[in-house]
């Protein structure tokens, strides 16, 4: 998720932690800085900066057109683990101040995958999006980390893969704390078909086209298994429900209204953890 600076990132550690969630970082990544947590499932949760940006080490017209290897700052020693972890916010944060607001949603999706050859077919030759930047992971610097996007590469259109060896590392099995999917998004079901073809045409297996009330959807998969999602852009959440009141109340599709009781007897209620101040480290960089 991004939010808009430096001190908003420090602000959302010190947050976090004072609710009792364990937070790494802020770790530099040459293009943004970041820190991560997991959710009640496991699953990876970073927020990152907006910038400095791409164009801090190539040219705009030049991005992802070559390596740019790890800057010697970033890659993090163990000694360096234990200053960065020092690191927070000097003051107790009890509400979101306005350099924390994640109004700009998702700045990027991380995947793991064997060949970033063969990921940069399927997403850059196949799909069209643009690569942005080839460099290696900062925290295992043998490893490619490759991203893709959308003009600029600006966040919110970002999608990023870690290349592993299935011989040193086993393949995922799904479960809680597993990401399903990731869905792209295209203007209309008339692309959407567009699509449908191009990808079948190109020896993959791909869905038909499915109704999911607020957009329609196909799927289909990368070169390593993940399922991709090609989403249109509507007809968008307000369907069925006013803008002002979205995500208040249990929206069911047609087909599933039937069992609405049975649905609602067995969902868990949502809590919100309670603001807890405690004792934290105010080091800041």
């Amino acid at each position: 998720m991004v939010v808009s600076n430096y001190d908003g990132l420090l602000k959302w550690k010190r947050r976090l932690t004072d609710l009792g969630i364990a937070v790494k970082g802020p770790f530099d990544r040459h293009y943004f800085v970041s820190i991560y947590l997991n959710d009640p499932d496991g699953t990876i949760i970073e927020i990152a900066t907006r910038g400095p940006g791409w164009t801090i080490d190539e040219d705009s017209d030049r991005l992802g057109t070559e390596f740019r290897e790890p800057p010697r700052g970033v890659i993090v020693s163990n000694r360096d683990k234990e200053r960065i972890q020092a690191v927070t916010w000097p003051e107790p944060v009890p509400a979101i101040t306005p350099d924390m607001e994640l109004l700009e949603g998702m700045h990027h999706i991380t995947a793991i995958g064997s060949d970033i050859g063969r990921t940069h077919a399927f997403f850059g030759e196949l799909l069209g999006l643009r690569r942005v930047k080839m460099t290696s992971n900062f925290d295992d610097p043998g490893s490619a980390h490759w991203y893709w996007g959308v003009g600029d590469g600006r966040p919110g259109t970002l999608i990023t893969y870690f290349e592993r060896s299935p011989s040193k590392e086993r393949r995922m099995r799904m479960g809680a704390g597993q990401t399903h999917h990731f869905a792209l998004a295209v203007p209309n079901p008339d692309t959407q078909l567009e699509w449908r073809e191009k990808l079948i045409k190109a020896g993959l297996r791909v869905s038909p086209v499915m109704d999911r009330v607020y957009f329609k959807s196909i799927y289909t998969n990368d070169p390593d298994g993940h399922i991709v999602e090609l989403a249109t852009a509507g007809p968008g959440f307000a369907v069925d429900e006013a803008m002002a009141d979205l995500g208040q109340d249990l929206r069911l599709p047609p087909w599933l209204e039937k069992g609405r009781a049975d649905i609602e007897r067995v969902l868990r209620p949502i809590t919100v953890p309670h603001w807890r101040p405690v004792e934290t480290s105010s080091a800041k960089i």
